[in-house]
């Protein structure tokens, strides 16, 4: 039994949504009942919802539409652990995004992966990275999820060492969190000798390279003045000797 008096928006919505559509138009129809305004605003509210529905569908059941993200990384390091900060960004001096979920951390096969979610925006975006450890680590990663759009991993090592590079990828270049150099101490002051000993080298490879590659051309350089000078006096000769005979 539909009572008349209680048919309001709300009260209309529901009962549309519970399959009673036809009956409220009945009541309307043997009744003339007026419920112009009560219908209208029912049909808004249900078009919300759909509407929210459709966006929700887009966003997560079709995987094809998202945005995928490298997180940011920043990381420090004592002999013992190592602490890594990911920032839910795509720069570094970009905000972080809002509403991030779904962590999760792995470490398979030397690997560890960290990925996450967002939906900001109305936009799903998928937060993936992996890195292939210099050297091994524990398998109980503790992390926790830090301010917004933000995290922090501690990384126990096996080996009690400091590690010149976070990844065995040169071509992964991980920014120092040097914000917990007062904090760790000594062991970040070491790390930050191991570099700058490595770019010293670096710099001195690179002038011995240069100082012999500016060797080598001097000595190659008198026996191509030899050839030439042979090449010339030979020319000449040839002209001599076409000219005469």
């Amino acid at each position: 039994m539909i009572d008349e008096n209680q048919l309001d928006c709300q009260t209309i919505e529901l009962l549309i949504t519970r399959g009673f559509g036809q009956q409220i138009l009945d009541l309307i129809t043997e009744e003339q009942i007026i419920l112009e305004s009560h219908l209208q605003c029912a049909k808004q509210s249900i078009q919300n919802d759909l509407l929210q529905l459709e966006q929700l569908k887009k966003r997560f059941t079709n995987h094809d539409n998202h945005v995928l993200i490298k997180p940011i990384i920043l990381w420090a390091q004592s002999r013992a652990n190592i602490l890594i900060k990911v920032k839910f960004a795509h720069r570094i001096d970009a905000p972080a995004y809002i509403s991030v979920k779904n962590h999760e951390i792995k470490y398979i096969n030397e690997k560890l992966s960290i990925s996450a979610e967002s939906d900001q925006n109305n936009i799903l975006t998928k937060f993936y990275l992996e890195i292939p450890l210099l050297n091994k680590i524990h398998q109980n990663i503790e992390w926790q999820v830090e301010s917004v759009g933000t995290m922090v991993l501690n990384i126990t090592k096996v080996e009690s060492q400091l590690w010149l590079h976070l990844s065995k990828n040169k071509n992964d270049k991980f920014q120092i969190w040097w914000d917990l150099k007062e904090q760790i101490g000594k062991d970040m002051e070491d790390f930050s000798k191991l570099i700058d000993n490595q770019e010293d080298n670096f710099k001195n490879k690179k002038k011995q390279q240069k100082k012999n590659d500016s060797q080598q051309q001097s000595q190659q350089q008198p026996s191509s003045i030899k050839k030439n000078l042979f090449i010339t006096f030979f020319l000449r000769l040839k002209q001599w000797f076409n000219k005469w005979f």
